[in-house]
């Protein structure tokens, strides 16, 4: 056994093979405890749950995970002998050393670490994000990996969940869908009122309450902006509603005959003597 206590040196520290051995069973300890807790979890707890609750759950699961493996790589390192204080007080001149090649990596773990702590999102969620409509389905350290509702997976760095515009359609009871139109003046506004909300009411998911409406938003210089708002509960089929909601106005605006204007810019060319 005279092996273990074999020693040497690696700048100033020195470590023994018992040492290392320490270290590296306690996060072996820790991985196996990180396993059995997660298996709890998924065998005893996670089935007991209301609907919905499970992504919460998942949530703190991963944060406990975080906090085991974190306090595990402190006990293995100072069980190798390297002294904490010392990675403390050189942090900071490791992560200035460092600090430009893992940004991404450090801003994206954070972020997750928010995300999972404040909670904007969790897995089950619809949400939306840089013209992205899916289903979160997982939070990791790095990213969220979202399935869009065409079964595309796509995955996000957490940091641009933060720093974009975020919104979840999980967060309320209704979701409402907005179709923006451009009509010409030449169009009566009263018809194009009867003929959108006679569209909503051939498609079921759409909501006799909250009640379907038609605004005229805006007057232009050479068309009036016009826009349908609906309402849904089946959050999964906002896209499927909002692509029918499409190909039924083009349908009724070609049977009435009713053109989109066209966008006219006009250019004014100066000639100077």
């Amino acid at each position: 056994m005279d092996f273990l206590n074999y020693s040497f040196k690696i700048g100033n520290t020195e470590f023994t093979v018992a040492s290392i051995l320490a270290g590296v069973l306690v996060l072996l300890f820790a991985y196996i405890v990180n396993k059995l807790i997660k298996r709890f979890f998924v065998k005893k707890l996670f089935p007991k749950l209301e609907k919905g609750k499970e992504g919460i759950a998942k949530s703190y699961l991963r944060i406990v995970s975080y906090i085991i493996f974190i306090i595990a790589i402190l006990i293995a390192l100072n069980s190798a002998g390297i002294e904490i204080s010392y990675l403390f007080a050189g942090g900071a001149a490791l992560l200035v050393g460092i600090g430009f090649g893992i940004q991404n990596i450090v801003n994206n773990f954070i972020s997750g670490i928010i995300i999972l702590f404040e909670k904007p999102i969790k897995e089950g969620d619809l949400i939306e994000v840089d013209g992205v409509l899916g289903n979160v389905t997982s939070i990791s350290t790095r990213s969220t990996r979202i399935d869009t509702i065409s079964g595309i997976t796509i995955f996000i760095p957490n940091s641009k969940l933060l720093e974009n515009k975020l919104i979840n359609r999980s967060h309320t009871l209704f979701t409402e869908i907005e179709i923006p139109l451009i009509i010409s003046y030449e169009t009566d506004f009263e018809k194009i009122k009867e003929i959108l909300l006679g569209i909503t009411k051939e498609i079921d998911l759409i909501l006799e309450e909250p009640a379907s409406s038609v605004s005229l938003s805006e007057l232009a210089d050479s068309y009036m902006k016009v826009k349908l708002f609906v309402w849904i509960q089946e959050q999964n089929k906002y896209a499927a509603v909002r692509s029918r909601l499409n190909q039924r106005i083009l349908q009724e605006f070609r049977k009435h005959n009713i053109k989109f204007p066209v966008m006219k810019r006009e250019v004014f060319i100066s000639q100077q003597d």
